[in-house]
């Protein structure tokens, strides 16, 4: 066992078998200053039921296990998700599905709720929520989604290393819900937007997830995340990484833990 108490650490690689699916294609309303969409086009698109329903049936015949189902976000911050179209590949196929949703509201969960998919969900910070997403929204109305989604399958996201002294009440609010997994995603400074050269400091980045790891059993270090040495040696202090660079698996190597590879999100277990 490492001295964080890891027992092992799960290398996660989506790749061709889990892909990312965009059901708005490379169209987002929200257009956040940090991303303007730019995560969105290397994507696959399926913008119609039929679309999904397509895509998904030929990741299956491919071999492929599953697939993240997400988009851009409306103007209120919800993902318009066909949820009919994604009931029936539920039930169609042998698919792992893992949905980004945004905001929810009770006949979404409703849905979701007889669908029973993996949800990924990400609680803002009020800063994230203001500066970045610019809706209008408070951080309890993404609280309030989780409470309607609570029960299912659902991993909360946060984002670190953006106006990092809020971070720490959002993870204990999380944790006082019940919730025992958490995905860890690090603001990324992304070329071409107005943010591309703000500062990421590891330093502050590094006391956010050593504080995530006092408590939640499950802590994982998501895909959304700049690639610097700082931030990559923290990986033995996950139970999971997706897409792990070669200093993260360094620094694993040197704390002397076991790893295992998957071939899906990080939220599958």
């Amino acid at each position: 066992m490492g001295s964080t108490g890891v027992l092992e650490v799960i290398y996660y690689y989506p790749g061709e078998a889990f892909p990312a699916i965009s059901v708005t294609g490379r169209h987002c309303e929200l257009m956040c200053p940090h991303c303007r969409g730019r995560y969105l086009e290397s994507m696959v698109e399926a913008r119609t039921e039929q679309d999904l329903i397509t895509v998904c049936r030929d990741v299956e015949n491919q071999g492929g296990l599953g697939c993240l189902i997400s988009g851009g976000c409306d103007s209120r911050g919800r993902v318009p998700l066909p949820l009919h179209a994604i009931k029936r590949v539920r039930e169609e196929t042998r698919l792992i599905l893992n949905v980004h949703t945004g905001l929810v509201h009770h006949p979404v969960a409703a849905a979701l709720r007889e669908i029973n998919p993996y949800i990924s969900f990400e609680i803002p910070t009020e800063a994230v929520l203001h500066e970045l997403y610019q809706i209008e929204a408070e951080q309890e109305d993404y609280f309030q989604s989780l409470l309607l989604l609570r029960g299912l399958r659902v991993i909360p996201h946060i984002m670190v290393g953006f106006r990092t002294e809020q971070e720490s009440d959002t993870m204990s609010r999380v944790k006082d819900m019940g919730f025992t997994t958490l995905v860890l995603i690090v603001f990324t400074p992304t070329r071409g937007t107005p943010f591309e050269n703000h500062v990421v400091e590891p330093r502050r980045i590094r006391e956010s997830i050593e504080k995530a790891r006092s408590l939640f059993p499950r802590l994982l270090l998501g895909c959304m995340r700049p690639r610097i040495k700082e931030l990559e040696k923290c990986a033995p202090l996950f139970d999971g990484v997706v897409v792990p660079t070669p200093w993260a698996k360094a620094a694993v190597k040197q704390a002397g833990l076991p790893v295992r590879v998957m071939k899906t999100c990080c939220v599958v277990e």
